[in-house]
């Protein structure tokens, strides 16, 4: 019986950390970087971003540039909280 419980648990534990991974690649598919092609603000901080800037995110096929790659990871993260 407790060998039966072990594989239960362990079968679990397993299954919960794969779809986890799963889930971060699902996210990271959706976001992807490129070069910013004109002037604009950071989503974040609302600081202003020169062109050419590769701090990038590509989110729904629009391109958003941040002045760092705090604000850049922290956009990434939950692109969809900072979109008007």
């Amino acid at each position: 019986m407790k060998r039966a419980v072990l594989i239960l648990a362990l079968g679990l534990g397993f299954l919960q950390a794969f779809s986890a991974n799963v889930q971060t690649e699902i996210k990271q598919q959706k976001v992807a970087v490129d070069t910013l092609k004109k002037d604009g603000i950071d989503p974040i901080c609302k600081m202003k971003v020169k062109a050419g800037n590769t701090k990038t995110v590509v989110f729904e096929k629009a391109t958003y540039g941040f002045c760092s790659e705090s604000c850049k990871k922290t956009f990434a993260a939950n692109p969809k909280k900072y979109i008007k």
